[in-house]
């Protein structure tokens, strides 16, 4: 289970910051949207397994959660870097996985006031299969 202050960040905060490593170990951090589903934090790759932040996870490589506001990270990378990070472990779901109805739903709330086209990248199966819960 992830930790009381990480699932409240990620069900509170629109856009969150997972640092993830490159190849050559250095860290990277990508905005992300994240969604709370019965007190369990889920994240989903708009990009599916072409975003980077899924092919290091993927990869195996370590995973964490700049602390704070994520969107940060969508203008200066390096500034979200400083910011504290808690490591969590990301499994993936299964497509076809019944929970994914629940966290497109919630994904749907909280980012009610998107754009639409944002919204329904994050549907597509090629999302769904890049859809993980965070502990």
């Amino acid at each position: 289970m992830a930790s009381e202050e990480l699932v409240t960040l990620l069900d509170e905060t629109e856009v969150v910051a997972i640092v993830t490593r490159k190849q050559n170990g250095d860290p990277l951090a990508t905005p992300i949207w994240s969604m709370v589903v019965d007190g369990v934090p889920y994240i989903r790759s708009a990009y599916g397994e072409a975003g980077w932040w899924c092919r290091h996870v993927r990869a195996g490589r370590p995973a964490a959660f700049a602390m704070g506001d994520g969107a940060i990270a969508e203008v200066d990378r390096a500034a979200a870097l400083e910011l504290p990070r808690v490591d969590v472990t990301l499994t993936p779901i299964a497509a076809d996985d019944a929970v994914q109805q629940a966290i497109s739903a919630e994904m749907e709330r909280k980012y009610a006031g998107a754009p639409r086209s944002s919204i329904d990248v994050m549907l597509t199966d090629g999302a769904l299969e890049a859809t993980f819960r965070v502990s």
